[in-house]
């Protein structure tokens, strides 16, 4: 049976107790934060953590594909593609770039034109019929995104040694099918049927063919002379043609013209004959009219005085003096009794009412005969 003591109190610990307890070594703090090899590995693992994470960055430019690149094995990613940024690739790893955008290849051998990608010789071939022929094309492809790591396992980086072959091969089998003549009068069709067969081509090794443009088709100079002479041929048969056309159009039209102006001059002698029957219609009715009033005054003038056919007669020849211009009646032929009656004009141009005759007498009368003549002037 043990027996214990009672518990000591005030009793300093033993030296290096609380060390072995904590399995330090002796003379170490006890609190880990001050133990300067907890510290020092803390920093070791950061400043490693900070060299792994810069090493495992890989950056790829705009305009660019990226796939991953083991530096230590030799091996790449093929299945991953990646686009402009930054990617999380590890260490030992690294981006094999490829191109994005639209990529140009040349093949011509004209000086002036400034270079614009990939330029080659002019193309040398022949036509269907064995005519040489010198073609410069240009033309742009562009890589697909998603099979850029199975080109790089097939090609590596030298595709484009494999496309410019291909596109060469491809553009002079193409031009062998055709007859010079086709090439000049079909050109347009001659490039996009190059396109197409172009882009087969390159859809086979991951590219499309963006587009084609046939830039100079040379041929031997007199064939070329004579293709001239065909088409200005052709263009002067047109230029005929075009030219009967214009004038059959000219003389329709004077057809036309000389309608319309028959047609005018018809309605005019239309128009005219009917203002002259109006006019002359309203001027019979107006004077037919006139004649009427003029008989029915003149006989209620025959009835209010009593006159006979004779003095009607007279009074109407008296009558007309007032209406004519610088009329005169002279009468009364004894001594001393001759009377001149004279038509004296209007005082005003604005007064609307038809002259007076006004009978002045230029003689000297006598009481008798001035008598006399206020009788007659109220006849």
């Amino acid at each position: 049976m043990n027996i214990q003591g009672p518990p000591q109190y005030g009793r300093a610990p033993q030296e290096g107790g609380a060390q072995a307890e904590l399995g330090l070594p002796i003379g170490c703090p006890s609190d880990p934060v001050e133990n300067p090899l907890v510290l020092g590995s803390a920093a070791m693992c950061l400043v490693f953590t900070a060299i792994f994470a810069a090493f495992s960055l890989g950056a790829v430019p705009p305009l660019q594909y990226g796939i991953r690149y083991n530096i230590f094995n030799k091996g790449a990613d093929i299945d991953n593609v990646y686009g402009p940024g930054r990617h999380f690739i590890g260490p030992w790893n690294t981006f094999l770039l490829f191109p994005a955008s639209v990529q140009t290849i040349e093949f011509t051998s004209e000086p002036r034109l400034a270079a614009s990608g990939l330029r080659f010789p002019a193309l040398h071939s022949r036509t269907k019929e064995g005519l040489a022929l010198h073609l410069q094309v240009s033309l742009q492809y562009q890589l697909k995104f998603d099979q850029v790591g199975y080109l790089y396992k097939e090609f590596n980086k030298n595709y484009e040694q494999m496309f410019t072959s291909v596109i060469r091969d491809t553009l002079i089998r193409a031009a062998s099918d055709y007859e010079a003549y086709q090439l000049w009068e079909e050109r347009s069709a001659v490039g996009e049927r190059m396109q197409s067969m172009v882009d087969r081509a390159l859809k086979r090794t991951y590219a499309d063919c963006w587009g084609l443009q046939l830039m100079i088709i040379e041929l031997p100079d007199k064939f070329e002379e004579s293709i001239v002479n065909t088409q200005v041929s052709k263009q002067n048969v047109s230029t005929r043609e075009f030219q009967q056309e214009a004038t059959q159009v000219r003389a329709y039209t004077t057809v036309i013209a000389a309608e319309f102006d028959r047609k005018v001059k018809v309605i005019k002698a239309f128009g005219m004959a009917n203002f002259t029957y109006i006019t002359k219609a309203a001027k019979a009715k107006a004077r037919s009219n006139t004649l009427g009033v003029e008989g029915k005054i003149i006989k209620l003038i025959k009835d209010d005085l009593g006159l006979s056919g004779t003095d009607l007669i007279a009074y109407q020849r008296f009558t007309a003096v007032q209406v004519l211009e610088n009329a005169s009646v002279l009468y009364g032929f004894d001594e001393n009794v001759q009377v001149l009656m004279t038509q004296n004009a209007p005082t005003s141009q604005s007064n609307q009412q038809a002259p007076q005759a006004q009978f002045d007498s230029q003689m000297p009368v006598s009481a008798q005969n001035r008598g006399l003549a206020e009788d007659h002037a109220e006849l």
